[in-house]
């Protein structure tokens, strides 16, 4: 079975940041131990930056820096300025989790951590990411530490280090590009047979920090889908459709657009004022179950203990760092952590090499929006409509697809040769979906058999009919006054003007959308309890109609999995209640075996995957 990553991230418990400084091996076997035991498999750990290179500087004549040395002045003695003692912890720590059979994610660059920096005293002030002496330091670091642990046979992977853009602001793209070549190279050269792990958040496709850049240079991205911090996915309740769905969202825009495998390395609720352990335990086995069954290699906890009891910063200064872990006090399961050993438990009992899932359409992000909002509301659309997405950005090689969608699109929207592209491939066959917020398309009739008649930064809102007959609202800032003059309109606004439209285009189909749905649900509460997501299963009609298993449910999603003659429909519980399975199968399709749960009903936050077979 292929392996799936099952881990957190550990300070010890008695220490939290500062457990190198003060370190206690009895503890730290018994942390290790209980998290062995409830099925983790993988440690993601961090050498203090401030404890491994202490290196400060010493002033001499005119108040000039002589030399740097080590703490107490001490000459260093390695060529690496790494502390002795610290080297021979880290060592020891690898030699218990090789004991333990756990295995190590290393923070290589733990200069940032839970809102305070860890840096050596000779780098104050000084731009990490720039700055000559700032990457000397950086590089010796690493070498350093991947030379003297290449060998620990405990280690799976390097991991640049803990959420490295929070160390500074980069300048620009090309310093956060240069900065992580830097560093990734510097790893590679002195180890060249594990994978190098991003170990970023929050990366844009047209900021400074970018997906592409990171997926071009490192081996596994990463998110950090916390939903409390990630902008648009705390509007609603943690056990719901928005929420539980962020970290499968996220991870896959991030694989998509940086072209790499994307492990979920850090995600929590926050704690108990949050909500409370019960919910914790299902928003975290729904997520297991999601980010299993849509290909990412794993799932890591944020953390392994309580740090209520610590003292030093930044335990003093953030309340909301101090009750993240998987145990209490006394080192006792909690809930959560329990439903992890049962995750792995359930693995281990299906014993099943899931084939990569189907892909039945391209949300195609273009210039000038928000990116991730969009992408993010495209991406729970499609799922309640029985769709599953990937992304491209529209400067990126546009893949092949059956459908493309350009959801919300704004003013700049794309380079004319992409544009190009994109026509030729509806023009020989292919769906495009395009809804528009202030958009500028040229040769916007031709494509969509509409004509403007005229627009203007007006806003208005209503609702209207479509599908099953249930009002859908809409809201807009700019407005669009349309005329078909080949388009089908399929619903129209309380003033006659065409809302939803159907347009031949060749060989191709062009479903126009006049408001910008997915950036109007952004800052709706609730927004996924409406019947929006019909749209997108108009849009996909022929697409649902080639599929193995369609279900009714606006919580129930559906994955379908191909290999040769194997395949296999996963059916996930986006909601903490029970839910019925009302299933329509394509003819000529059936069950063969229940691999998992029930074919009728699927529990709160639960999975239940099908083997299928095809018969005459």
């Amino acid at each position: 079975m292929k392996e799936f990553i099952l881990g957190l991230n550990y300070w010890a418990s008695n220490a939290g940041a500062d457990m190198w400084r003060d370190w206690e091996e009895k503890v730290i076997r018994k942390d290790l131990a209980v998290l062995r035991e409830c099925g983790i498999t993988h440690l993601r750990v961090f050498p203090n930056w401030r404890d491994f290179q202490p290196v400060h500087p010493l002033y001499g004549e005119l108040g000039k820096i002589r030399e740097p040395r080590l703490s107490g002045d001490i000459l260093p003695s390695n060529p690496y300025y790494l502390d002795e003692k610290m080297l021979e912890r880290f060592g020891k720590f690898c030699r218990i989790a090789q004991e333990l059979n756990l295995k190590l994610i290393v923070g290589l660059i733990t200069g940032w951590m839970s809102g305070r920096l860890y840096i050596p005293p000779l780098l104050y002030g000084k731009n990490l990411f720039t700055d000559a002496t700032a990457l000397k330091f950086q590089q010796l670091l690493v070498k350093g530490m991947v030379t003297c642990f290449r060998e620990e046979e405990s280690i799976y992977a390097w991991d640049l280090g803990n959420e490295c853009n929070c160390m500074g602001e980069a300048a620009s793209p090309d310093e956060a590009w240069s900065w992580t070549q830097i560093i990734t190279s510097a790893i590679k050269a002195a180890d060249g047979s594990r994978p190098v792990i991003s170990g970023m958040h929050s990366l844009e496709i047209e900021g400074h920090w970018r997906i592409q850049d990171q997926g071009e240079i490192t081996d596994l991205l990463t998110t950090h889908p916390y939903p409390l911090w990630v902008e648009h996915c705390s509007l609603d309740a943690i056990s719901g459709l928005r929420t539980l769905l962020h970290a499968t969202a996220q991870t896959q825009y991030y694989a998509s657009i940086g072209h790499k495998p994307c492990l979920v390395e850090e995600i929590g609720t926050m704690g108990p004022m949050i909500c409370n352990d019960r919910l914790t335990a299902g928003f975290l086995k729904v997520n297991l179950f999601s980010n299993w069954v849509h290909g990412s290699p794993g799932l890591m906890w944020w953390c392994a203990n309580e740090q209520s009891h610590l003292t030093a910063p930044p335990y003093d200064w953030q309340m909301c760092e101090r009750e993240l872990g998987m145990t209490d006090q006394n080192q006792e399961p909690k809930p959560f952590l329990l439903e992890m050993k049962e995750f792995a438990e359930t693995l281990r009992g299906i014993d099943l090499d899931l084939p990569e899932k189907q892909v039945d359409g391209v949300c195609l992000l273009t210039r000038g929006q928000d990116h991730w909002g969009i992408a993010y509301m495209s991406y729970i659309l499609a799922k309640q409509a029985g769709i599953t997405l990937s992304f491209s950005y529209c400067e990126q090689e546009l893949p092949d697809s059956p459908v493309y969608l350009l959801p919300s699109v704004k003013t700049e929207c794309m380079y004319k040769s992409s544009y190009e592209k994109l026509k030729k491939k509806v023009a020989e066959g292919a769906i495009l979906y395009l809804s528009l917020d202030n958009a500028f398309m040229t040769e916007f009739e031709d494509l969509t058999g509409l004509r403007v008649e005229y627009s203007c930064k007006t806003p208005g809102q209503g609702d209207f009919s479509y599908g099953s007959g249930e009002a859908i609202s809409f809201q807009r800032n700019h407005f669009y006054k349309l005329q078909e003059t080949r388009a089908e309109v399929l619903a129209r606004d309380g003033e006659g003007n065409p809302l939803f439209t159907k347009a031949g285009y060749h060989k191709g189909i062009v479903y126009v959308l006049n408001f910008p749905m997915e950036s109007m649900l952004l800052g709706i509460p609730k927004a996924f309890e409406k019947r929006h997501w019909c749209i997108y299963q108009k849009v996909f009609e022929t697409v649902l109609e080639d599929k193995m298993i369609t279900v009714k449910g606006d919580c129930v999603a559906v994955t379908e999995h191909h290999l040769a003659e194997m395949h296999y429909a996963v059916l996930i519980n986006y909601s903490g209640e029970k839910q019925s399975v009302l299933m329509r199968m394509k003819q000529g399709y059936r069950i063969a075996e229940t691999i998992l749960g029930s074919r009728h009903e699927i529990e709160p936050y639960g999975c239940v995957i099908f083997r299928m077979e095809k018969y005459k």
